[in-house]
């Protein structure tokens, strides 16, 4: 390994030979009009038309890999471009590491080869935000458009300085990544990390960073990279027929949010809409979607009884499907949103669920107040009736102070309670299975999973999948506040002109 405090600044560099053969080994570009694509999509100064038609497809790829050269991204962008076009291949691998051995002199060829051979096909979820919130860490606000994929974040976090007395960032990035890989993938990712970074030689009473640990923590939470939050809000001043506001945002790579036009909807069109709004994001989104779509639902008290993990969807050929089961649905509390008080305690109660801190799950129908507010905090609660159910409960004494209220005051950022009312032994003790023996901070994948395969069982079965309600509350990602130009409120899902009054 080449030392990189013996790196200096240079002055941009001759496009070498080799990069060009590497290129002209992808199939995809023996097609004339893909290469035609290529240099529309990336030449900053495109040849005149009479002129790239007389010209080879060496000639057309020199001229636009030496002005990309000097370009932001470099030679990056247009090599993941030609990833999607190419597939996983070998020769798009050759490529990826000729790129990386060129543009940065830290690694010799063959441990670039090594390390992107361990990269290649690593799925990691989120990797933009990921990526983004790393950088804000070392002091950066920007994060590249271009870095999407782990081989492309490793190569630009590899031109980074590291802060005095720690590991150069890419080292750090690669720890962190390697979180994301399975078996025996990850413990070669680690390995990798430890032969080439010397601050691995550490003597073995130091301990690492403890922001080190909870960014690992944090990383195994559950934190959708494409989402649609949706707020049903009733309108105070309405017509007294139950008129309902319904606002959505959708999350916007890397990290920021964008929020639709409010609507006015009645009670009994709030699924109808609600279907068309999800059909609308699904068609509108479709090749841009990183993962699944999660929906989450912010909801008032008076309106957690709706069941929007059992709404339906739009059916294909007849055949239709529910929220539940084709995405993560969670529930949100408008109500705690809206109290800025208790966002102190919430905040503390997930930052502790995050690292594992938390104490052991709530259970209202065994468990006291004080082992609620006890330390460590719980913050997994389940109540043992539904929201409003007055329905009387075998051990549920009569009149019962409001559980969900206690929970979200004291900070309880994950509750869970049965539709159906309570006090079945049989889904409390599937619950109590299902929470023990997986890690709750997975429960909106896990609880997915569970609704697909209940999906057959009597509708009195009392497995979990079918009859769970799951209130995730992030204080991390919350709604954006609203902005002049979506500050009206309109009546249907296509925009209306309007004449000025």
């Amino acid at each position: 390994m080449i030392d990189p405090r013996s790196l200096a600044d240079s002055a941009r560099r001759e496009l070498p030979r080799y990069l060009v053969d590497a290129v002209q080994q992808l199939t995809c570009l023996d097609d004339p009009a893909a290469l035609r694509r290529l240099v529309s999509k990336f030449d900053p100064a495109p040849a005149a038309p009479s002129s790239a038609s007389g010209s080879t497809q060496r000639a057309q790829l020199v001229r636009l890999m030496e002005g990309l050269c000097g370009a932001p991204g470099g030679l990056t962008p247009m090599v993941q471009t030609l990833e999607v076009w190419e597939g996983s291949t070998v020769a798009v691998l050759n490529l990826k590491i000729a790129l990386a051995a060129w543009e940065v002199d830290l690694f010799a060829y063959e441990e670039w080869e090594e390390l992107f051979r361990l990269l290649d096909g690593l799925r990691v979820p989120d990797l933009s935000r990921q990526y983004a919130d790393f950088l804000r860490e070392h002091g950066r606000f920007t994060s590249p458009a271009h870095c999407t994929e782990p081989w492309a974040v490793f190569l630009h976090a590899a031109t980074l300085n590291a802060r005095s007395g720690e590991p150069l960032p890419c080292f750090q990035l690669l720890r962190r990544l390697a979180l994301a890989a399975e078996g025996d993938r990850q413990f070669a990712i680690t390995d990798w990390v430890d032969d080439h970074d010397p601050h691995s030689s550490l003597p073995d009473d130091v301990e690492p960073k403890a922001d080190e640990q909870e960014a690992a923590a944090r990383a195994d939470v559950w934190s959708p990279s494409d989402y649609l939050i949706i707020r049903l809000r009733p309108l105070l001043d309405g017509d007294g027929e139950g008129t309902t506001i319904l606002s959505h945002w959708r999350r916007v790579h890397p990290g920021g949010q964008v929020r639709g036009e409010d609507r006015r909807i009645a009670p009994t069109d709030l699924e109808q809409e609600v279907r068309a709004l999800i059909h609308k994001a699904e068609s509108d989104w479709a090749y841009f979607l990183k993962g699944e779509l999660a929906i989450e639902f912010v909801l008032p008290w008076d309106l957690l009884h709706l069941p929007v993990e059992n709404w339906e969807k739009s059916s294909f050929h007849g055949v239709g499907a529910v929220l539940g089961e084709d995405h993560p649905v969670v529930i949100r509390s408008l109500e705690r949103l809206d109290r800025r008080d208790l966002h102190g305690r919430w905040g503390r109660r997930w930052d502790a669920f995050a690292q594992r801190r938390a104490g052991s799950a709530h259970w209202f129908a065994y468990d006291s107040l004080a082992h609620l507010l006890s330390d460590p905090p719980p913050a997994v609660a389940v109540l043992s009736s539904a929201p409003g159910d007055t329905s009387p409960s075998g051990d549920s004494p009569p009149h019962s102070p409001d559980e969900l209220g206690e929970a979200l005051r004291a900070g309880v950022p994950v509750v869970l309670w049965d539709r159906r009312g309570g006090g079945d032994p049989d889904f409390r003790a599937a619950l109590r299975a299902v929470l023990e023996s997986s890690d709750p901070r997975r429960l909106p994948t896990l609880v997915k999973s569970l609704r697909i395969t209940s999906r057959d069982r009597d509708s009195e079965d009392p497995m979990v999948g079918r009859h769970v309600a799951l209130l995730w509350d992030d204080p991390y990602r919350l709604p954006v506040a609203m902005t002049d130009s979506s500050a009206s409120i309109r009546d249907g899902w296509e925009e209306k002109s309007h004449d000025a009054s």
